[in-house]
């Protein structure tokens, strides 16, 4: 017979282990001492243990091994890869989750050291007024968000006409009443032709602060903030009512792409 202290010797687990799982109905000895309750296992009982001490190391849960035990399924090879298969898929979706938090803080850590203590040096530029055909997205009216309404407008492009430039796609953001605002994704046209349920939009003459965003559109509204909280300040620019635009050119690969490139424009005075 084999007692407490040398199986979790064998084992490397501790007799504080043994005793739960002894309490839980789990792994039970054979025989308790008469004279000094001692619990005694069976060398038989060996293997057992081994595939228990296992399946709590791979991060099986000890109801999830109590159930094969019950079923008589412990040593079921089938029965252990599928739950083995199963676990693996739950760690490599905490790997995914990890790795976003992961790359959150490194962006939070550059985000805190103002990037890197340089600030961004904007591009000052006259544009003239233009007119963007396009679909149209109402912070207050409008249903889901902005990602949503492109994903919606891109099928539909092809029913702009007269399109200056269809490299170029802008979004257009305007301040309304109230706080709210209203976003519009299309192209620079003359305006002549509004495909149903697009509107159009006119920019005036102005002078702008352009910034580039580089990396995925997720990242978008720290650059935002970074623009208005930290590099119009630190250049003395003070941002103006108005209308500010985003500009997708050759460079915007694709909004998940790290590679993507994209420039804002800002009112400024």
């Amino acid at each position: 017979m084999l007692t407490v202290g040398l199986i979790a010797r064998l084992f490397d687990i501790t007799p504080k282990t043994l005793r739960h799982y002894d309490a839980i109905g789990l792994f039970k000895p054979v025989r308790i001492g008469e004279d000094n309750l001692y619990r005694l296992y069976s060398p038989d009982q060996l293997p057992e243990l081994r595939r228990i001490v296992f399946l709590r190391s791979m991060g099986l849960g000890i109801e999830a091994i109590q159930v094969l035990k019950r079923n008589g399924t412990l040593g079921d090879a089938d029965k252990i890869r599928l739950l083995l298969q199963q676990r693996a898929d739950g760690i490599q979706s905490e790997i995914a989750a990890q790795q976003k938090q992961l790359a959150a803080i490194h962006r939070m850590v550059e985000y805190m050291t103002f990037n890197g203590g340089i600030p961004m040096e904007p591009r000052m530029v006259e544009n003239d007024s233009f007119t963007v055909v396009g679909m149209e997205w109402n912070s207050k009216t409008s249903e889901g968000d902005i990602p949503g309404m492109w994903q919606r407008f891109m099928p539909r492009e092809h029913e702009i006409t007269g399109k200056l430039n269809p490299t170029v796609t802008y979004g257009i953001c305007q301040s309304g009443d109230n706080d709210g605002f209203t976003y519009v994704a299309g192209f620079e046209t003359n305006g002549e032709s509004i495909p149903e349920g697009m509107t159009k939009v006119t920019a005036p003459a102005q002078r702008y602060a352009v910034f580039t965003h580089k990396g995925n559109i997720e990242q978008l509204g720290v650059t935002y903030e970074l623009i208005y909280s930290k590099w119009l300040p630190f250049h003395g620019l003070e941002p103006i009512k108005g209308i500010d635009f985003e500009r997708y050119d050759e460079r915007f690969i694709g909004p998940e792409d790290e590679r993507s490139e994209m420039d804002i424009y800002i009112p400024v005075a």
